[in-house]
């Protein structure tokens, strides 16, 4: 099945100059962090004109039903992913459009007809497919240029995670337009690899920044939109999964996790892309051991045991195998390639 969840998309100079517009008289009620709150607010002084709601920093049940408590005719999420992530279900509860405002280029949620929900202590529950309509993303330029590197650096790794495991799942292409589609796009979201995108050229918002931008955001998000479950996740996410259960790894971002998460997924398919891949991160600053994750030996039964149990595994177009799994987290303990 084909799902995509957003009718436009606007990545420009000037693009919150055109909300009020968008908005066009209706009630309207905000959900926000608070550092991108304030450089919107910054940016756009008249955001803080609307009703408004602060975000607790997770998507969980409990956080959605506490959000759910306001009168409007629009929702407006102004944040990272998380936000977006738990915005997207009040809407969805609530039956009322979306207006996204992105302040990290950190991942694809504000492009996604999904949410990914964790539990109270942090840990990876599960994400909810389901109806919503994202009347726009805005994109500001001047937003971005004033979030952390290390963010949007987590968001390239993530996107370049949709190439690998969409080919882990379907091959090269399918006789399903969706997941061809998806295919395709993926291999875009693959050639980040390719592109300039330092911190230095993120501070001067090169070309690539902005290409790499657009497809943080939206592109790796159209990706599972048309491909469904054959582009959607693989090893990669599922392992990422399985290291939020351990308290040492709640400091590092989504991307990182699943950037470990690949380096495992492609050692188990003998890649030969491997080691360029695992280079790649390491130069990326991606975390490429468990040492690094505060991970120990002896808490390495229970990681295989907790990637064995995902959900997402049942996608996959052979089983693991779980002693080799085990295998390649002992190697990954202290360093990259054994």
């Amino acid at each position: 099945m084909i799902r995509q969840a957003v009718l436009e998309y606007d990545h420009s100079d000037d693009a919150l100059d055109r909300l009020d517009d968008l908005v066009d008289g209706r009630r309207v009620h905000v959900l926000h962090g608070s550092n991108g709150y304030d450089v919107v607010r910054a940016i756009f002084p008249a955001i803080a004109n609307y009703p408004a709601t602060r975000f607790s920093g997770e998507c969980t049940d409990s956080e959605v039903e506490r959000l759910e408590l306001f009168d409007a005719d629009v929702l407006i999420a102004i944040g990272g992913g998380k936000l977006v992530d738990t915005a997207k279900l009040v809407a969805y509860h609530r039956s009322v459009p979306l207006i996204v405002i992105p302040t990290l280029a950190s991942n694809c949620a504000a492009f996604t007809p999904l949410s990914v929900v964790y539990r109270e202590d942090g840990s990876y529950d599960r994400y909810d497919i389901f109806r919503v309509v994202i009347e726009r993303v805005i994109v500001d330029s001047r937003v971005m240029r004033r979030s952390p590197y290390e963010y949007f650096r987590a968001g390239v790794i993530d996107t370049v995670a949709k190439f690998y495991e969409a080919r882990y799942l379907s091959g090269d292409s399918s006789i399903d337009a969706g997941v061809n589609t998806g295919l395709a796009l993926a291999e875009q979201c693959g050639r980040l690899v390719e592109l300039d995108l330092s911190e230095h050229a993120f501070k001067s918002y090169s070309d690539d920044v902005r290409f790499a931008i657009d497809h943080v955001l939206a592109i790796g998000g159209a990706v599972g939109g048309f491909g469904d479950a054959g582009t959607r996740v693989a090893v990669g996410h599922a392992v990422h999964n399985a290291l939020s259960r351990f308290e040492s790894t709640h400091r590092f971002l989504h991307g990182d996790k699943v950037g470990f998460g690949l380096i495992v997924q492609e050692r188990l398919r003998h890649s030969a892309d491997a080691p360029y891949l695992e280079a790649w991160l390491k130069r990326f600053g991606a975390p490429t051991t468990l040492e690094t994750l505060g991970i120990g030996p002896d808490d390495i039964p229970i990681l295989v045991d907790s990637v064995m149990v995902e959900t997402e595994l049942q996608q996959l177009p052979a089983p693991l195998n779980e002693d080799f799994l085990k295998i390649i987290f002992e190697n990954l303990q202290l360093s990259i390639y054994n």
